[in-house]
């Protein structure tokens, strides 16, 4: 099977752009990122979902950070109470959270327009650009708004960890570490959080794992990830993210039933390397055309491995409309 599995859940990505430039960000998003999501584009891609897949099972708004532009999640968050898509969530990092009556206002409005849940992510690598106390408010006013089961905290164990150091100011990870222990912290950041190594982690945190040489990945073949899981990611320049596999594009995600119908994965040569053979046949494909050369130290994981080598192709040619958007491979570094 060489066509795409019809989406049941997924993201709604409003922006790559963020407050923070976190050294975990699985979407290398930041401030410097521009281009938010149309909500014509995003209606495109509703009616796109309803006329391909069976069942929705949930949807979530992110970013970047989402609450930069919230007039745009708000009447995003209506389109989709107005089409029947089910939002589990909206994702945000609580840093607007300056003020109480800002923060009910905001989830108020949301919550009117049909929004029933908040994930507010908490993590060592948040707090670095976050201070808790706005994940505190976030959390307390999200609870009186949406209910006791209205808030998700990503990761309530970092969200302990991180008030046992303090909640006024950002904290460090080297303050976190020394807090908890390096192994502890090691343990957390490892498992904890559930990290994908496909975006700045595999060089922000790379200290924090064991790191293999190219060869561990020689039978990691990504069919499921690319092809069969069943979830994507949209992104605002209308791109289907498949999975979680951030910098790959499947096509136009505003026309699904086109890019479901017409779908060749020989079309797509790197792509088509990562269902049949993964990262480690495009790590040679990239070395023999390119000159690639693998990572002082290794890689954390197969998404680690594919990342990097799909960067250095990136700046070496652009022939490959796959890698896309190109600047997510320009905003890598942490």
């Amino acid at each position: 099977m060489n066509g795409i599995v019809p989406i049941d859940s997924g993201g709604i990505m409003l922006s790559y752009k963020c407050n923070c430039r976190c050294r975990h960000c699985l979407y290398a998003a930041g401030p410097t990122w521009n281009g938010s999501m149309e909500v014509q584009d995003v209606g495109d891609i509703f009616q796109g979902l309803l006329r391909t897949s069976r069942y929705l099972r949930g949807f979530h708004f992110g970013g970047g950070e989402p609450f930069l532009d919230f007039d745009r999640l708000l009447r995003l968050q209506r389109l989709a109470t107005e089409f029947g898509i089910p939002i589990e969530y909206v994702e945000t990092n609580a840093s607007w959270c300056t003020d109480e009556t800002v923060a009910r206002d905001r989830f108020e409005q949301l919550c009117d327009a049909g929004l029933r849940c908040v994930l507010v992510s908490c993590s060592p690598f948040h707090a670095e650009r976050v201070p808790l106390n706005r994940v505190t408010t976030a959390v307390r006013v999200g609870s009186e708004v949406f209910g006791p089961n209205g808030v998700i905290v990503w990761v309530p164990e970092f969200y302990r960890q991180l008030s046992q150091i303090r909640t006024d100011g950002v904290i460090r990870l080297s303050e976190y570490v020394a807090s908890v222990g390096q192994r502890a912290a090691e343990s957390m950041i490892r498992s904890g959080y559930s990290l994908i190594s496909g975006g700045r982690a595999g060089y922000g945190l790379a200290d924090f794992y064991e790191r293999q040489p190219p060869e561990s990945c020689r039978d990691d073949h990504c069919r499921m990830e690319v092809l069969e899981s069943g979830h994507a990611h949209f992104d605002p320049y209308g791109n289907f993210i498949p999975a979680f596999c951030s910098g790959i594009s499947l096509g136009d995600a505003r026309d699904l039933p086109a890019l479901f119908r017409g779908f060749d994965l020989s079309a797509f040569s790197l792509i088509g390397m990562l269902v049949e053979r993964g990262p480690y046949a495009l790590y040679e494909f990239a070395a023999s055309e390119f000159g690639y050369k693998p990572l002082d130290g290794g890689y954390i994981g197969k998404c680690h491995l594919c990342v990097d080598v799909r960067k250095w192709i990136r700046e070496h040619t652009n022939e490959f409309a796959e890698l896309a958007p190109a600047q997510f491979y320009e905003q890598l570094a942490g």
